[in-house]
C-alpha cells in the first residue's frame, strides 16, 4: 500500500496543472528567502528560517545518510536554535536553480556552494521538494549530494567581506621590514563578480572648518584609498585583477598602476593575502603584501 501511494503521487505530480508563472517567481522568492535566512547571523532569523519547513519534512545529507525528520514545527524551530547556539554558521549561495512547478509541488535543484562555520569549504548538487500549504510554500525534503569531481571556481573562495589587517613589506633583498598598521579598511568581493576597497589611517586629522585648506586637502586625499568595478581570477598565475570603475583619484594612472590592477593572492585559514607588484617608495624598491580577514 506504501508503495502505491508513492507511485500515485508521482505520477499526479507529474500530471498536474502546469505551472503558472507567478508559482514559479514565488517558489524563487522563497528559495531566496530561505538562503538570506539561514545565512543571516541574528538570533531571530536562524528562528523565522524554520518555518519555510513543512512541519513534516525529511534530509538526505551529502553522505548519504538521513540527517534527521521533524514533526512538526516547534521541533524545526529547537533544532535550529540548536544550531545556532552551538555556533553553527552558514555562508551559502544557490547557484544554477531550476524551479518546476506541478500543481502544489515543486522540485527545485540548484549547486550549494560557500562555507560553513570556520571556512569549511561546501559544494553540494542539491534537489529540494516544496509543498504549497495553506497558500505559502513549505521545503518538505531535501537531498544533497556532494560533487566528487569538483567544480568550485576559484572565484568562490573571495566572495565575502574581508577587513584590512596589515601590510608586511620587503626590500629588493627580501629583508623585512617594520609591519605597517593602524589602519581601517574593508574589500568586498561579491558573488556577481564585483569588488570594492576602501583604506584609511586611523590618525586622519579633522577639517578645521567646513571648507579645507589646500594642505588639509591634500592630506585627505593622501591618507584614504578607494575604488570598486569587478574582478577577475587567474588561478594558474595565482593572480586576482581589479578593474577599476570608479576610483578616488581622477586620471587613468595613479600610484596603483592604471584601470587595472593585478595582485599576486594567497589563502590562509581565514586570512587573505594580497601582493601588488615591486614598486618605488621613497626611492627604494619595495614588495608589500596586504593581509585581509574575513568576516564570518
Amino acid at each position: 500500500m506504501k508503495s502505491l501511494t508513492v507511485t500515485l503521487f508521482v505520477v499526479g505530480m507529474f500530471l498536474a496543472t502546469p505551472a503558472r508563472a507567478d508559482d514559479v517567481e514565488d517558489v524563487k522568492a522563497a528559495v531566496h528567502e530561505f538562503y538570506v535566512l539561514l545565512n543571516s547571523t541574528d538570533a531571530a532569523d536562524a528562528e523565522a528560517c524554520a518555518p519555510l519547513y513543512a512541519a513534516e519534512n525529511t534530509i538526505f545529507t551529502a553522505g548519504g545518510g538521513l540527517r534527521g525528520r521533524t514533526t512538526s514545527l516547534e521541533e524545526q524551530e529547537r533544532n535550529r536554535k540548536a544550531e545556532f547556539d552551538a555556533g553553527l554558521k552558514y555562508n551559502l549561495r544557490a547557484r544554477h536553480r531550476d524551479i518546476r512547478v506541478y500543481g502544489n509541488t515543486a522540485v527545485v535543484t540548484l549547486y550549494g556552494v560557500g562555507a560553513v562555520s570556520n571556512n569549511t569549504q561546501v559544494h553540494n548538487r542539491i534537489t529540494r521538494v516544496w509543498g504549497k500549504q495553506g497558500g505559502q510554500w513549505k521545503m518538505i525534503h531535501a537531498h544533497l549530494s556532494p560533487l566528487r569531481i569538483s567544480t568550485t571556481r576559484i572565484e568562490d573562495r573571495f566572495v565575502g567581506t574581508w577587513r584590512f589587517v596589515s601590510i608586511e613589506q620587503r626590500n629588493a633583498r627580501g629583508e623585512l621590514l617594520p609591519v605597517i598598521s593602524g589602519r581601517t579598511g574593508f574589500i568586498i568581493y561579491t558573488p556577481t563578480g564585483h569588488m570594492a576597497v576602501q583604506v584609511m589611517d586611523n590618525d586622519r586629522k579633522e577639517f578645521a572648518a567646513v571648507q579645507p585648506s589646500g594642505q588639509e586637502a591634500r592630506a585627505a586625499l593622501g591618507s584614504y584609498n578607494a575604488y570598486s568595478g569587478t574582478f577577475t581570477v587567474n588561478e594558474a598565475q595565482g593572480t586576482v585583477t581589479h578593474h577599476r570603475e570608479t576610483k578616488l583619484t581622477p586620471g587613468t594612472v595613479d600610484a596603483l598602476g592604471g584601470t587595472d590592477v593585478i595582485r599576486s593572492y594567497r589563502f590562509s585559514g581565514n586570512k587573505l593575502m594580497l601582493t601588488p607588484p615591486p614598486r618605488m617608495i621613497d626611492g627604494e624598491e619595495l614588495t608589500r603584501t596586504l593581509t585581509w580577514e574575513r568576516i564570518e
